[in-house]
């Protein structure tokens, strides 16, 4: 696989500030984060510095927290120890969602799109995003003098 690049494991930023970039997993432990000392530094304030790694081995792709606050999810499910991927899966750390794509083994694209049946059991509840205040509340609030996000009285 050393020889071919193109057959080693993939993980793909699907959602989150980084949407579409794409790392190559490695032999050597891979720390995903957002420190700029992490092999695979991703720009989400929601990640921990050292969020979590990932490593391949002889069995697969392994994926570990490592001891992060926001935790680290595998198709919906937070993960405790290691995990090992298999092709498809959805990793989500912080705010941002990955898919993992394994050319040799593969049943999806890169993307995530499957090549099999769509299965009708599984059901991904999405995610709400943060809302910022709506333009005429900040008004309002800016013209009774106050600062938008701070109730009057300081509470």
């Amino acid at each position: 696989m050393q020889d071919h690049p193109e057959l080693m494991p993939l993980l793909t930023v699907a959602g989150g500030p980084m949407r579409g970039v794409s790392f190559r997993v490695g032999r050597q432990a891979q720390v995903i984060g957002r420190a700029a000392t992490a092999e695979l530094m991703l720009d989400d304030p929601h990640l921990s510095r050292r969020h979590a790694a990932v490593r391949l081995t002889d069995e697969g792709v392994s994926l570990v927290d490592l001891g992060s606050t926001n935790g680290t999810w595998v198709n919906d499910r937070r993960i405790i120890g290691t995990e090992q991927l298999t092709d498809g899966d959805v990793i989500r750390i912080g705010r941002t969602e990955l898919r993992f794509f394994d050319p040799g083994v593969a049943r999806t694209d890169p993307v995530g799109l499957s090549f099999a049946a769509p299965r009708r059991d599984h059901h991904r509840p999405t995610l709400p995003l943060p809302i910022g205040t709506p333009p005429d509340q900040r008004r309002a609030v800016e013209a009774w003098g106050g600062e938008v996000g701070v109730l009057p009285g300081g509470r």
